[in-house]
């Protein structure tokens, strides 16, 4: 667990000046100049441009793919009176025969639906994703969906976008900042080109991928999206994703449907969560052959698609069936738990896709399904089961991913009409609000919590969650007695650099904390000066932290409290103060570690180095396998900074896995290998006698 090498207990309190100036330089910095705006917008252009042919290069390869497999590019469920069932039975286990050694031996990032790794490079990696993401992905989907596959085509696109943004920009040599910006504009290309809306693709890269809506990010982000929807329509004509009906509320009573349909579309978004991610677990567990995996899991769709072959494939045929209203109810109600069950299967097991069309395929078969029951309880004030077909839609993506924003845009530039707007956002905001009281993390981010990695909190959060109050809390503060008259309270604060101050009482106990803030306006005040409020008359209410608090929950307090520092109390009394500015810099010297590592890890040289690297100050960087009396433990619990004098930096799943975030909670497995900073003696204490490396 990263846990700092200075172990100081007092640290210096800052001054307003030097703070403010600091404040200044990192702004500054932060800021990119004019002549890289513009170069990030011409580079985004280019995204655009490769993401828009990508896109429609996924297209293609699906139709071809779904030609060899079943010897029609057209719609599976008509064809399924020609087709013989043996086909639907096996094709979609010879394509997992296929995609599983391509995937495993090309780029493991490729399984799955790939936006959790998209949000891991622009979180963790500075938005660097390999070359060889962008080929594998559109090969092995194609695959995958054309064998028969219960999987979307954009989710691939959205990858491929960003591993091509994601080269262009290294290409380029752009910083970061710049990178990541590009990644999310690879993003918004993939979108906009599949469903041929540019300001959802915009939308979906901002609230998913990048949670930037500053201009800096923007104005390359809708440039990149814009550009992709023009190549897509040049090549493939502006067309529909669906053939939508044009629809209409007919009375003001339908809100009340459709409200129920959010929260309806919301529990439906948090069970295809669960699913989906049990089924990795499960399929993680599995004693078999890793390559061989998607073929077992292609048998068990085959076995669903023997009667239910609206599974297979993207499901369009069905969801314009839903639409149009012209299949019946009960077929849509069965349809909507074994779509969720194939998808999460061909997922699961380690097939490739993404998860916006099946989402959306469940939302059509649900909203259709209570369109038919309002309009057979009331005729007359109920529109069309297709209004509620295209609602759902809308709501289970917005549930599913939690980006409700995006979901609202992309069934408006569908439809292209207004009138259904108002119970699409109802039902969309509803839908989110259910699914995230119920699941905080979307079907995007619950991969990443498993790996330590809470969107929510941020990097810098999860990384000071490893960090106690404790090793940076200052003994050095002034404090007030709660019968000090505020003349005297005036006086020192004036002269002082602290601006939090504990006040206590005769035992210290903490009575009350005063802000030098709220004493500006008592500086005039004469007549309050030489009136008898003391310092407890102007303290806020108590609040504080621990010294076994983490640091996380310490910013949390500062934040909310408006403070540059936090009362550290201890069996009832104030034994310290937390300055806000040391956390910070830690934090700052953390990340320089972090990124150092990934970057000499990274180096084909590191493999090869068996004494690992040294970073002076009798320090060493070093790739070491988790010993067996740590597997089962937690990092806390194993507490390697205390047994074994060293500091976990990142871990890694496999010799040639994913880079895992150093959460305290992560139990460690017999897989994980640690990348860790340590002493030569440290390492010599190490199970065996001697520092392992590749």
């Amino acid at each position: 667990m990263p846990v700092s090498f200075s172990s100081s207990t007092a640290s210096p309190r800052p001054s307003r000046i030097s703070t403010l100036w600091r404040s200044l330089l990192v702004a500054m910095r932060g800021r990119l100049s004019h002549a890289e705006r513009f170069r990030l917008v011409a580079l985004a252009v280019v995204v655009g441009l490769l993401g828009g042919l990508g896109a429609v290069a996924v297209r293609h390869l699906i139709g071809a793919a779904q030609n060899l497999f079943f010897g029609t590019s057209g719609g599976l469920v008509a064809a399924a009176v020609s087709i013989p069932a043996w086909k639907y039975a096996l094709m979609p286990a010879v394509g997992g025969l296929i995609i599983g050694p391509m995937i495993w031996y090309g780029a493991r990032e490729a399984r799955g639906h790939g936006v959790p790794e998209v949000m891991l490079a622009v979180l963790l990696r500075g938005g660097r994703i390999r070359p060889r993401v962008a080929i594998v992905k559109a090969l092995a989907s194609a695959i995958s969906i054309g064998s028969g596959g219960s999987a979307g085509r954009e989710g691939p696109m959205v990858q491929i976008g960003s591993s091509l943004g994601s080269t262009i920009g290294q290409l380029a040599r752009v910083p970061t900042s710049g990178l990541t910006t590009l990644v999310g504009a690879g993003a918004a290309a993939g979108i906009a080109a599949a469903f041929n809306a540019p300001i959802a693709g915009a939308m979906f890269a901002l609230e998913v991928i990048l949670g930037d809506f500053t201009v800096a990010a923007f104005s390359p982000v809708v440039v990149a999206a814009v550009t992709a929807t023009v190549v897509s329509r040049s090549l493939e004509g502006d067309f529909a994703a669906f053939l939508v009906p044009k629809h209409e509320l007919v009375s003001v009573w339908e809100f009340l449907p459709f409200a129920g349909l959010g929260v309806a579309a919301g529990l439906i978004a948090v069970l295809f969560v669960v699913l989906l991610y049990w089924q990795e677990k499960v399929w993680e567990r599995l004693r078999f052959p890793e390559p061989l995996k998607p073929a077992l899991g292609g048998l068990g769709i085959g076995a669903i698609a023997l009667l239910f072959p609206h599974v297979l494939g993207v499901g369009y045929e069905t969801m314009s069936g839903a639409l149009s209203n012209s299949l019946p109810w009960l077929l849509l109600l069965m349809l909507i738990p074994l779509k969720l069950i194939a998808t999460s299967v061909t997922l699961g097991s380690g097939g490739s896709g993404g998860i916006f069309a099946p989402s959306l395929f469940v939302g059509a078969a649900l909203g259709n399904c209570v369109g038919q029951g309002v309009q057979a309880w009331a005729p007359h004030a109920a529109g069309a089961p297709g209004a509620y077909a295209l609602v759902g839609m809308g709501a289970v993506v917005a549930a599913t991913t939690h980006a409700p924003l995006t979901a609202i845009l992309i069934l408006f530039e569908l439809t292209g009409d207004y009138r259904l707007i108002l119970p699409l956002m109802t039902s969309c905001i509803l839908a989110t609000l259910v699914a995230s009281l119920i699941k905080s993390n979307s079907i995007y981010t619950q991969k990443l919590d498993w790996q330590g990695i809470r969107m929510k909190e941020g990097r810098e959060e999860s990384l000071l969650r490893s960090f106690s109050v404790r090793s940076l809390m200052s003994g050095d503060f002034t404090r007030f007695q709660a019968d000090t008259p505020i003349s005297e309270v005036l006086s020192r604060t004036l002269v002082d650099s602290q601006e939090t101050y504990p006040v206590v009482d005769s035992q210290d106990h903490l009575v009350g904390v005063i802000r030098f803030r709220d004493l500006r306006s008592m500086v005039r005040d004469d007549a309050l000066n030489n009136s008898l409020v003391v310092a407890a008359d102007v303290a806020l209410p108590p609040f504080q932290v621990s010294p076994d608090d983490n640091l996380q929950e310490a910013m949390s307090q500062l934040s909310a409290h408006e403070v540059h520092g936090l009362p550290v109390v201890q069996d009832g009394k104030v034994v310290g103060l937390l300055y806000k500015e040391p956390v910070l810099a830690l934090y700052t010297r953390e990340i320089k570690k972090l990124e150092l590592a990934e970057t000499l890890v990274s180096r084909q040289r590191f493999r090869a180095t068996v004494p690992g690297v040294d970073l002076g100050d009798g320090l060493r960087l070093h790739e070491i396998p988790v010993s067996e009396e740590f597997v089962g433990q937690t990092l806390r619990e194993a507490d390697l900074r205390r047994v074994l004098g060293m500091e976990v930096l990142f871990l890694r799943r496999g010799e040639d896995g994913p880079r895992v975030f150093p959460d305290p909670d992560l139990v460690l497995g017999p897989k994980h290998r640690l990348v860790v900073l340590a002493s030569p003696d440290s390492l010599v204490r190490l199970p065996g006698g001697r520092p392992s490396a590749d």
